[in-house]
């Protein structure tokens, strides 16, 4: 046998014995799509797990690329008859299924791929094994750098998610396409490989080579990275499921006397393990920004997608799924006012600072005034809060002298019904809006010559 060959199968074998990819594993369901990773995917196990397990094929033909899509499908079928592999065959409009399902085409090939095998999968009772290679995992690392992320985006792909095993983990493109080369394995290219309009191709395509001659060993380094990161990783989330269990007061609520001394990296941790026992999908890192305010202050609310709401009151985080109310806002949040940063739920950055009298004129002569609005700090009260309109909720605007319902004043200046459940104000007192993002502030709270602190509210991107 040639010696590239078991070079590269000893690698294939070491990551489904590292991570116990075919334990318990009668039907694997093998995703081709014709090209070079998924057909030495093929050959690896058609050669080495033959009659062991029970290989099922399956093939996607997204329609995108007209006849190249269906050369890549019959190239797919007449290996499997050739070679007598049980086939599936999945024909999907992607282009009109990603209008009507609200997705980029990436996405919506991705969604319907996947449910594609898992319902193969549930059928056949098999795991889902994909093509994913060191070098898809590399370029997802840097992917999510580019966009911004955390320790867990900088992993790359997990060799193995619940029933998703990925046996070509360790290898780079370059032995995927060595592997069928050497075995006598044809495959197919895609077109749109070369297409820099997808991001994953400008990685591959622009960013990669120039890496490789900052250091020719350039994907080895990343894979050793990838792992240590990874090792990281698990450590942290590790500490933070041990916290999460010993802080469990009931389903879905924990004590924070012992949590909220830990340091970030755990804290964030929890709030995700929480919230993902809810939502079941990972929450943003928006979200665990508001949840760390209510944490720190010991009070307030918010709501996120999927009717959950997270409540901390009295040392208590509350993680619960909610009823709709036919006229409650969509995007209702509590956050309790102090000075710093605010992250809304829209992603709208504000930043709050208290100033004395004399600080406060400096910084309008500095002609810094039409930034932001300015309050007198000793009249918003202790019990302020930053949320989202309630019905009920008034509004005097300084300069005005008028008192008016926050919806009617809405009405008025015509702001659209579906950005009314966005909009950020400053309460007191249950109802009495202090200030409306957009509009202004009450005539109770405006800065007068008695006036001894002034709290100033501004957008974080025009500090």
């Amino acid at each position: 046998m040639n010696s590239e060959v078991i070079r590269i199968e000893a690698k294939i074998n070491e990551a489904i014995f590292k991570h116990g990819m075919l334990e318990n594993a009668d039907t694997v369901i093998i995703g081709v799509s014709g090209g070079a990773d998924s057909m030495a995917l093929l050959r690896f196990f058609e050669k080495n797990f033959r009659g062991k397990l029970n290989i099922i094929v399956a093939h996607v033909n997204h329609c995108l690329r007209g006849a190249e899509s269906d050369r890549d499908e019959a190239f797919v079928k007449n290996y499997c008859e050739k070679n007598a592999i049980k086939l599936e065959v999945l024909r999907v409009d992607v282009m009109k299924a990603s209008e009507n399902m609200g997705q980029s085409i990436e996405e919506c090939a991705r969604t319907l791929r996947y449910r594609f095998f898992s319902d193969l999968a549930s059928t056949h009772k098999g795991k889902i094994t994909t093509a994913h290679t060191l070098s898809d995992s590399i370029e997802t690392m840097m992917i999510n750098l580019a966009r911004g992320t955390g320790l867990s985006g900088l992993c790359g792909i997990a060799p193995k998610r619940e029933n998703i095993i990925r046996p070509l983990i360790f290898l780079k493109r370059a032995e995927t396409q060595a592997y069928c080369e050497k075995s006598g394995v044809d495959f197919v290219t895609d077109s749109t490989n070369l297409d820099r309009e997808y991001t994953r191709n400008k990685i591959r395509l622009d960013v990669v080579p120039v890496l490789k001659q900052i250091n020719p060993e350039f994907e080895a380094t990343a894979a050793r990275t990838l792992a240590l990161l990874k090792a990281d990783e698990e450590y942290l989330n590790a500490v933070a499921a041990k916290i999460l269990s010993e802080s469990l007061v009931s389903p879905g609520v924990y004590a924070l006397n012992k949590v909220k001394t830990q340091p970030l990296p755990i804290l964030s941790r929890f709030i995700r393990l929480a919230v993902f026992e809810f939502l079941k999908s990972n929450v943003t890192a928006q979200h665990v920004d508001l949840i760390l305010g209510l944490i720190e202050a010991n009070r307030g609310a918010v709501n996120l997608p999927r009717g959950i709401t997270v409540c901390v009151k009295d040392n208590l985080l509350t993680v619960k799924k909610t009823a709709k109310k036919p006229d409650a806002p969509q995007n209702d949040m509590v956050i309790p006012f102090k000075a710093g940063d605010l992250l809304t739920e829209n992603s709208k950055k504000f930043i709050i600072k208290v100033l004395s009298r004399g600080d406060f004129e400096k910084f309008g002569k500095a002609d810094e005034l039409p930034l932001f609005c300015a309050l007198d700090y000793d009249k918003i009260g202790k019990d302020a809060v930053f949320r989202t309109r309630r019905a009920g909720d008034r509004f005097c605007q300084a300069g005005r002298g008028v008192t008016k319902t926050v919806k009617k004043l809405f009405n008025e200046l015509k702001i659209p019904q579906s950005e009314r459940d966005h909009v950020l104000m400053l309460v007191a007192n249950g109802n009495e809006v202090l200030w409306i993002d957009g509009v202004g502030i009450a005539e109770c709270v405006k800065v007068t010559e008695g006036t001894q602190k002034v709290a100033i509210i501004y957008f974080a991107d025009k500090e």
